[in-house]
């Protein structure tokens, strides 16, 4: 006969937590999805959204009123606007329609029981019906006027049904939607947050900087505009503000991955007001989940934002979230700040700064990882020239250029480029690899860093046996042999596993256009010298073979025993 809940979670262990805004935020922008459509003469609606092309929803905001309208191409029949309670479902609601040249208010209850209320929507008045043309085409329009502060935080969720031809109220409709979203009836974002309020101690914990703001204990500077203000409560909940100085003509976002630092997976909140999903690198993979912060049920097993909002101080940027990270020992707190300082269009326009943050859940300290896109585009790049074609030409040279470059003081030329070219890529390697690990600390995955480190160490072995290799009349000639060839084999696999752990890191953590290149790099080097391989090898054993056939006075000198003379007489 009754039923109920608390809107936010209840606090058990009696702990103040901070407080964060509950009420949904604002849009940047204003929508203008539809053809437009003048609300008096001369003066069109300025905003509008669309389900499809058929139905469009305007809308304008004038002091304390809101001025809407409803339109149905080519319907002729009722129409309908329904203001649910809860966002995607047509029921419970309460409605507002129009049928011949009557308009009623209607309760929809529960199972799509309909019924006249004149106690629901008090606040609308100049409400009308008729059949207009917009644009050229014929709409039904269903024209209203509600008080802002009738709707709570100026946010609807919006359904919409009708009948193509029959006026007949409320006869089954022929056609019903509404929109994914909650539509944000005001256009401008807040000047100010409501200020939390912080359990005891208020104190900054050992190993962060002490935050400006008295809200936070913490905080840290990423960039010359960009700031993270955070505090880390006990009952492992972390209360954080991003402020991105001077950037209203662009967005930031902050984003809480569930794999390292992944943005694929991850709940993103955006400066739009707006929290996404980000499923996929590509802009069409960035789905808005409609959700506008407050209190949001959350799964176990997926981090995300349990309280969220933003606003625009003096053309500061802020974000200002709150998310659980527990209380184990050692529990950190992942973040991806973005954004970019000229554009406001996402997810369309691509970060022009980012960085991966830790945060502490017990000592307060994070860690900053800047934007490495040009270095790691180097360190790539430079990596797959080495191991797919520098590394693969040089032992193409020792294996099959011994008998075709002759040799330079005593010793064959083959060699000499081969422990050239080895040795320069041991070099090359270590660099790049010390540049990775000073600049890109904890940003790679799939075992990148350690299958890393072994190579490193495989590789330089390798070399120094090398340089060391025994004389070919030696005992040690044939261990020597065995494990050079051995260890080749080992670093060169290791190396191709580790080009493929790096391809994933750049795919998930910068862009798939990004892996493509290099990928397509590292197939032509390693195409090439397969097919150099199989040339050469082909070509040896044609050669073997027409040797043996030859008479032996074409098969070249004969050999001549060591301290013999040899008197040649040149004609």
């Amino acid at each position: 006969t009754s039923r109920g809940g608390w809107k936010s979670e209840l606090q058990i262990n009696g702990t103040a937590p901070v407080i964060m805004p509950t009420t949904p935020t604002p849009m940047t922008t204003c929508p203008s999805e539809a053809p437009s459509f003048d609300r008096e003469a001369g003066t069109p609606y300025s905003c509008s959204s669309s389900t499809t092309d058929d139905v469009h929803l305007y809308w304008t905001v004038d002091g304390a009123a809101v001025h809407m309208a409803l339109t149905a191409k080519d319907v002729s029949g009722w129409l309908s606007i329904g203001f649910a309670e809860t966002r995607g479902r047509m029921d419970p609601a309460d409605s507002l329609s129009g049928y011949g040249m009557n308009v009623s208010t209607q309760k929809l209850l529960p199972g799509y029981d309909v019924s006249e209320d004149n106690t629901v929507l008090t606040d609308i008045t100049n409400r009308e019906i008729s059949t207009l043309t917009i644009g050229g085409e014929s709409y039904r329009v269903l024209r209203f006027t509600r008080t802002v502060a009738s709707i709570p935080s100026g946010v609807l969720s919006v359904n919409y049904a009708f009948h193509s031809t029959s006026n007949t109220f409320p006869s089954i409709h022929t056609s019903r939607g509404g929109w994914k979203s909650d539509l944000q009836l005001d256009s401008t974002l807040p000047t100010s947050l409501p200020t939390p309020t912080t359990e005891a101690p208020t104190g900054p914990p050992a190993g962060c900087t002490p935050s400006t703001l008295p809200e936070f204990r913490c905080m840290e500077t990423i960039d010359t505009k960009t700031v993270l203000h955070w505090t880390t409560l006990s009952n492992g909940t972390v209360d954080a503000q991003l402020v991105v100085a001077q950037n209203s003509a662009g967005w930031c976002s902050v984003g809480l991955p569930i794999n390292g630092f992944d943005m694929i997976g991850a709940k993103a909140l955006v400066s739009d007001g707006l929290i996404y999903d980000m499923n996929g690198k590509t802009s069409a993979s960035i789905v808005q989940t409609g959700d506008r912060g407050g209190f949001r049920q959350v799964a176990a097993t997926t981090r995300s934002f349990r309280k969220a909002a933003v606003a625009q101080v003096s053309g500061d940027q802020v974000l200002r979230f709150s998310t659980d990270v527990g209380t184990a020992a050692g529990a950190q707190l992942s973040l991806i700040v973005g954004y970019h300082g000229s554009s406001s269009a996402f997810p369309a326009t691509i970060h022009s700064a980012r960085y991966g943050l830790r945060v502490s859940a017990t000592g307060g300290g994070l860690e900053a990882i800047a934007d490495n896109t040009e270095k790691v585009k180097a360190h790539s790049g430079v990596m797959v020239a080495v191991w797919a074609y520098v590394v693969p030409f040089a032992i193409l040279l020792k294996r099959f250029g011994t008998d075709l470059l002759g040799t330079v003081w005593g010793y064959p030329v083959a060699f000499i480029l081969h422990g050239v070219l080895m040795l320069g890529s041991a070099i090359t390697t270590s660099i790049f690899s010390a540049v990775a690990f000073k600049e890109f600390r904890g940003d790679a995955q799939h075992y990148h860093k350690e299958l890393g480190n072994a190579l490193l160490v495989v590789m330089w072995v390798q070399v120094v046996l090398g340089l060391a290799a025994p004389a070919k009349d030696s005992q040690l000639r044939i261990p020597f042999v065995v494990s050079h060839t051995v260890l080749g084999i080992a670093s060169f696999g290791m190396a191709i596993g580790q080009m493929e752990s790096g391809l994933r890191n750049v795919e998930e953590l910068y862009t798939e256009s990004m892996k493509k290149n290099l990928f397509g790099a590292m197939m032509v080097g390693l195409c090439c010298s397969a097919v150099s391989w199989l040339i050469f090898f082909v070509m040896k054993k044609m050669c073997t073979r027409r040797m043996a056939v030859l008479p032996d006075e074409n098969k070249g000198f004969p050999q001549i025993p060591r301290g013999e003379e040899v008197t040649t007489t040149v004609v």
